[in-house]
């Protein structure tokens, strides 16, 4: 029993004793610090006195989807201040930065202890009030009348160190009302304004700035810049873009106080611009059909040959369409129609479909009948229309073999410095010596008008009648041409090789030959040849007017279509091998009441 003892009470002792050092590693290390993860990128953006910094590889997750260790919170340090913000944040946004310099910014995470983790660090200048007041704003192009005024920027508003988003406009008309809207593009109308005053228009534009780098900060910004204009007198002169067009409107004048009392205007098919249309003030009514308008239409030289000779002039005639397709119409200064319109100002407007590309413009108003667009059955349109003298033009000038005397009947041709044509009596007619009785009683345009006398110099002898290359035949419309011929040389000289000059040969085309800069489609032409059975008849020769009926309808002129046709000729004889003139035994050939009809 007493060696049991002493045993337990050994092995109690070993055992105190080998415990007293097990914690001795451990104390070691008891001070030690577990920091929280850091951020693994640092990406910084610049906004208007603000900037945002990306945290994240990852790019911008929830907090509740981030895990950096014992992190809890993020930290934004700058200015000697720190910025807590009670989550982990894979990115921040950074505002009230209104001074511009650059400001140091250190982000870095804490946990729930103070630890912190190691900072991420970046260095930004932020965009501020100071730098959005000296971005520059391009000067306006500023038309300018006694009552209205447009502000426009032909090239836009955007630069190097913007991008133009939209502008507010506001100014006080005088009547005192406030007038002014929101536009997007660069460009505002002002109206009803006192005339000799000075108008300050406050513009307000809202813009993206652009950083020497080439970045766009991440805001947009509104930039003010009021705009003073002084509003011109009554008898201040203002420079029209359409002259020909207010001339021939009998304005003749070009003041505020000369215009003031006009209220109707006609515009022709071929109009550029509406830019005028603002300096009428009163102005109520507008006729897009250039129906009744003299000497507006353009003129086309030729210069070939030794010859020189026109097309054009005179008044439009209801036969004529603008020669562009639809979709490729540009007529400047739209939104000047589209100001007064919107205004309130014009109550009527006169349009043919798709004439002038201003269908889409105008379609909000048909239902309101401020448009009235114009029918095939309308006045403008009657049955049967005569071509016009104006549009003669000697065939000589494409070929020395086209060559042909020709003279009128009428009292337009010949033109003033133009040899082109000569001027004879159909009343007091004679051929190789011979007097002619040109049966006038047959021709529908029974006086004699409006005659056109041939006489063939060579075997293609031909002229045509062409119009100004702004405008095109309307072969849906009128369908067919219509003319007649009448051949005032004896049988005896007609018959044999000769007698090939009883028949005529149309040939449509978009551009005579050799004038290809006249056609921006390209040459679209097609003939239309005569049977024999369809000839000037031995019986009729010296006696009788031969009618001649052209279906016109393959010039479709269509929306898409390249056929713009304004170009026919009449060429008599179909281009035989051969021919001589003989002065004492000409081939003479007379034609008349050239038109065109629906049917």
């Amino acid at each position: 029993m007493r060696h049991l003892s002493i045993i337990l009470l050994t092995l109690a002792v070993l055992i105190l004793t080998s415990c007293s050092g097990q914690y001795d590693n451990v104390e070691n290390y008891s001070g030690e610090i577990i920091y929280p993860a850091r951020f693994d990128t640092i990406i910084g953006y610049v906004g208007y006195e603000r900037v945002e910094i990306d945290l994240m590889k990852a790019g911008r997750l929830p907090s509740s989807q981030i895990k950096l260790g014992k992190a809890s919170k993020t930290v934004v340090e700058y200015d000697g201040e720190k910025h807590y913000i009670d989550s982990v944040c894979s990115w921040v946004n950074i505002t009230g930065l209104t001074e511009t310099k650059l400001y140091r910014f250190n982000v870095y995470t804490e946990d729930d202890f103070g630890n912190k983790s190691v900072p991420q660090e970046i260095a930004l200048i932020p965009f501020t009030r100071l730098d959005r007041d000296l971005i520059g704003i391009a000067s306006p192009k500023l038309t300018v009348s006694p009552s209205a005024m447009v502000v426009e920027w032909p090239n836009g508003l955007n630069s190097v160190v913007m991008e133009y988003l939209n502008l507010t406009y506001s100014y006080t008309d005088k009547d005192g009302n406030k007038q002014g809207s929101q536009v997007t593009t660069p460009r505002f109308y002002c109206g009803n304004l006192e005339t000799g005053k000075e108008l300050t228009v406050d513009v307000n534009y809202k813009v993206v700035p652009i950083q020497s780098d080439g970045t766009k900060i991440l805001d947009t910004v509104t930039v003010s810049k009021p705009l003073i204009v002084k509003i011109p007198t009554r008898d201040t002169p203002f420079s029209p873009s359409e002259t020909a067009v207010l001339q021939a409107n009998n304005v003749t004048t070009f003041t505020a106080a000369a215009v003031e009392n006009v209220k109707s205007l006609t515009y022709p098919l071929h109009t550029t611009t509406f830019s005028d249309l603002f300096y009428f003030p009163n102005l109520e009514s507008l006729d897009l059909t250039g129906a009744n308008l003299t000497n507006v239409l353009p003129t086309l030289d030729y210069n070939r040959n030794g010859v020189k000779t026109r097309s054009g002039g005179g008044g439009w005639q209801p036969f004529m369409l603008r020669v562009e397709k639809p979709a490729d119409i540009r007529i400047s200064s739209i939104a000047s129609l589209q100001d007064i319109l919107e205004s309130g100002q014009l109550k009527h407007i006169r349009y043919i479909p798709k004439s002038m590309g201003l269908d889409n413009l105008l379609a909000s108003y048909v239902e309101s009948g401020v448009v009235e667009l114009v029918k095939d059955d309308d006045p403008l349109y009657p049955e049967t229309v005569f071509v016009e003298p104006q549009f003669f033009v000697k065939g000589q000038i494409v070929d020395n073999n086209w060559e042909m005397y020709n003279f009128y009947s009428g009292s337009f041709l010949p033109r003033s410095g133009f040899t082109d044509i000569g001027k004879f009596d159909p009343k007091n007619e004679t051929v190789n010596g011979e007097p002619v009785d040109l049966h006038l009683e047959q021709l529908l345009q029974s006086d004699g008008s409006n005659i056109y006398k041939c006489i063939i110099r060579m075997r293609s002898g031909s002229f045509a009648m062409a119009l100004p290359k702004e405008y095109r035949y309307d072969n849906q419309r009128y369908k067919k041409l219509r003319f007649k011929m009448f051949c005032g040389t004896s049988a005896a000289v007609m018959a044999g090789s000769n007698n090939v000059f009883l028949q005529p040969w149309i040939r449509p085309m978009n551009y005579m030959w050799n004038f290809g800069n006249n056609s921006i489609y390209g040459q679209q032409n097609w003939d239309v040849s005569q049977s024999q059975s369809n000839w000037i008849q031995p019986n009729q020769i010296q006696n009788e007017w031969r009618e001649y009926v052209i279906d016109m309808t393959p010039n479709d002129g269509g929306d898409n279509s390249n056929r713009r046709n304004r170009v026919i000729v009449f060429n008599i004889g179909h281009e035989p091998s051969s021919f001589t003139y003989n002065a004492n035994n000409q081939v003479v050939i007379y034609v008349a009441d050239i038109r065109f009809t629906k049917n």
